[in-house]
């Protein structure tokens, strides 16, 4: 007795196709892991780790304290983005490079105005580029805008930044901004309003000093108020201080323009 395909099967038969042949496999570069050519002193100081921090930095040059990983990114910058506040300190002692960029053009204080504004503060007193942009033209400002930091905007306001928030495509105000009406209020009203001349002389001295420098101002013989201002003493983190005060230095710096 024989045996036959019904023509269904044979149809299904017909219709296999034949396997493609082997493909080469594709390659990919890995990807480097986040501390990537690390060295001890960018793995201390993003720790937070300052006894053996301190120890590490007693015996390094500069050139060992401002290495860059893979990343472009220095000790100083990953203790900032952890904000390792004691860490930052230490290498700002031991003269790391406030304004080091990074292979995307970010400094420590981009790495840090999302979420530290203590931080912030300690790298503008020591001579951090309000204004820097990255490669993106993205600045310190606008970032803290798109995280919603308005501790970190006000601060950088009083430094003398850039009122620089919106998008710059579509003109749009951050998603974490467009409920506060009243900073909103107060940045557009920035806008509008010369620094006073005080204050950009203040800028002036400090751009004319550098970073390398303006720590030697306290060694030197002035007033202590006029050192004082000089090191961006009298700034303060604006959750203790408010805005409705903010607003009020902002308009005596005004007025104090008005009549000189």
């Amino acid at each position: 007795m024989g045996f036959s395909l019904s023509s269904l099967s044979r149809a299904d038969v017909r219709r296999v196709k034949p396997l493609p042949a082997a493909q080469p496999r594709r390659r990919f570069q890995p990807a480097p892991g986040y501390n990537y050519r690390w060295t001890e002193v960018h793995y201390q100081a993003s720790r937070g780790n300052v006894d053996t921090l301190r120890a590490l930095l007693r015996t390094l040059d500069k050139e060992q304290i401002d290495r860059k990983d893979y990343y472009g990114k220095t000790p100083l910058y990953w203790a900032a983005y952890k904000g390792q506040m004691a860490s930052m300190e230490l290498l700002l002692k031991h003269g790391a490079d406030v304004n080091a960029r990074c292979k995307h053009g970010g400094t420590p204080l981009h790495a840090t105005v999302g979420l530290f504004p203590e931080c912030a503060l300690l790298l503008i007193q020591h001579g951090a580029d309000v204004d820097l942009p990255d490669i993106w033209g993205v600045t310190p400002m606008y970032l803290a805008a798109c995280s919603g930091q308005t501790e970190c905007i006000q601060l950088l306001v009083q430094a003398g930044a850039k009122i620089n928030y919106r998008n710059k495509k579509t003109g749009e105000v951050p998603k974490q901004l467009s409920f506060r009406p009243t900073l909103l209020t107060w940045l557009e009203s920035l806008v509008r309003e010369p620094h006073s001349l005080k204050h950009q002389c203040r800028q002036a001295v400090r751009r004319t000093l550098g970073p390398a420098r303006i720590g030697a101002l306290g060694s030197i013989t002035l007033p202590l108020s006029l050192r004082d201002y000089l090191l961006f003493q009298d700034l303060q983190i604006p959750s203790a201080m408010g805005l409705d005060e903010a607003g009020e230095h902002r308009r005596a710096d005004h007025e104090e323009l008005a009549s000189a």
